[in-house]
């Protein structure tokens, strides 16, 4: 396990590297397609005290154009009427940059799912597309799955995400 870890890690740094140095026009292939979904933890059963933070569900979809398009769901599941729509234009470095962390995580060679034992966790869930290939990745509970290499790759792309893209909750930030 630890040689595997290792391996990747080393792979991980040769793509960033890689990825650097090819920075230039062809940086965003033009099937670039990414979609973020995050979805809030569950309230605690029985919980008292303090009100939970109220964050609600939201999916980013960002295209090779630059237009990123965010939905927020403020209601409750299935609602047409709570969800709020925001679009906005991501200049072009930062598209490049977010195609590089996402070449450098090797993010298509992540497993499809990351999860630890049943609980309420938030979920993070990225789908890629680019260069002719699609990979979904869901990860239950990030906070939960530290030391984990591979999710720490797919928190690089994620938090990249994020610093393109501000997400709507107050206070939410990257991971």
């Amino acid at each position: 396990m630890l040689i595997r870890r290792v391996v990747f890690s080393i792979c991980a740094s040769l793509a960033l590297l890689g990825a650097s140095a090819a920075m230039g026009a062809d940086a965003v292939p033009r099937d670039f397609r990414l979609t973020a979904e995050y979805y809030p933890a569950l309230p605690a059963v029985g919980a008292e005290g303090s009100a939970p933070r109220e964050w609600h569900r939201w999916t980013l979809t960002l295209s090779a154009d630059g237009k990123a398009v965010q939905e927020v769901q403020r209601s409750g599941r299935g609602s047409p009427k709570g969800i709020h729509t925001r679009s906005v234009k991501v200049p072009r470095r930062e598209l490049e940059q977010l195609v590089a962390v996402v070449r450098a995580a090797n993010f298509h060679s992540l497993a499809p799912e990351y999860t630890f034992e049943v609980s309420p966790a938030a979920a993070l869930v990225l789908r890629i597309t680019m260069d002719e290939r699609s990979h979904e990745v869901t990860v239950y509970g990030p906070d939960k799955r530290t030391g984990d290499p591979e999710v720490a790759a797919f928190l690089r792309v994620w938090n990249q995400t994020l610093r393109v893209v501000p997400p709507p909750n107050p206070g939410q930030g990257p991971e």
